[in-house]
């Protein structure tokens, strides 16, 4: 597996909506906050790295369409009104999927997850499951500015199969305790461990071999009855 053009975007809150505009003009106007955050950083990322290819997106959020979710309560649902068509669609968070794919992009396969900020490493692991089926995987974190301030996010990398200029492979890394064990001889696959099981399978099979030898012992010695 192999990451390109990992891409990090920051962007005040005050500047993101001529941001949107600069790069998609009216395009994601009905989209949502959310959505245009998406795609932002996932185009950049696209960019950047080039190339063609059955294309699969997945990205996370711990808050997801948070923004639109809240203007659609207040407005709409507040007071006994159902959300208006665009105000319920800017708030699925899963929007950006549809909207890279509607921009001739080869998307095969897409998913938004709520994961909390330490739980990032799972998106590269379900990533790597994708690409037997994708030869391309986007992968992104995605998060709107809260009420603090702070400028929104949208940080996007290109995981794939084949090497290219400028790629960077990526190992698989061990779970804690395999690779803990490994570092002291007693890895799964360690020596030890490969002389730990013969060892066993070596005793068994010599109590199997020892029960075997005294039950023929018993059998000749013991006298058969004559048929009647």
């Amino acid at each position: 597996m192999y990451l390109l053009a990992p891409t990090v975007l920051r962007v005040a809150p005050d500047d993101f909506p001529e941001r949107v505009r600069s790069r998609f003009a009216s395009e994601l106007r009905r989209a949502g906050r959310f959505a245009q955050l998406c795609l932002l950083g996932a185009q950049a990322c696209l960019d950047a790295a080039g190339g063609d290819g059955a294309l699969g997106v997945l990205w996370a959020s711990e808050f997801g369409a948070l923004h639109a979710t809240r203007a659609a309560l207040d407005e709409d649902l507040r007071r006994g009104e159902p959300a208006m068509p665009f105000a319920f669609i800017a708030a699925q968070p899963h929007l950006a999927g549809a909207l890279l794919a509607q921009r001739s992009h080869p998307v095969t396969r897409t998913a938004c997850l709520h994961l909390a900020p330490d739980a990032w490493p799972s998106l590269p692991q379900l990533a790597q499951r994708w690409l037997v089926e994708c030869e391309r995987v986007l992968v992104g974190c995605v998060e709107e500015s809260g009420s603090g301030g702070a400028a929104h996010r949208s940080d996007w990398c290109l995981l794939q199969k084949k090497p290219v200029a400028e790629a960077v492979r990526c190992e698989r890394s061990l779970p804690r305790a395999q690779e803990r064990g490994r570092r002291n001889g007693r890895g799964l696959d360690s020596p030890r461990r490969r002389l730990a099981r013969f060892g066993r399978c070596a005793a068994r099979s010599a109590r199997r071999r020892r029960r075997v030898e005294l039950h023929s012992r018993w059998m000749k010695r013991t006298p058969r009855p004559e048929p009647s």
